[in-house]
């Protein structure tokens, strides 16, 4: 995950998290797919951080 984030641009970590979510930093020790499994199991914060990841508008 934290090589998708260096495609990003660093304006997306200043995107609010739900509560409860886990913070930018933790999302950026995670895998793809546990990103991908959150989102699927409706955790907080991860289905926003899928949509800005998978967001065209945040690429360098």
């Amino acid at each position: 995950m934290s090589d998708i984030l260096k495609s990003k641009k660093g304006s997306i970590k200043q995107a609010p998290l739900p509560e409860e979510s886990p913070s930018w930093d933790e999302f950026g020790e995670m895998l793809w797919e546990e990103i991908e499994a959150g989102a699927e199991a409706n955790q907080p914060g991860f289905k926003v951080v899928r949509k800005l990841l998978s967001d065209k508008r945040f690429d360098k």
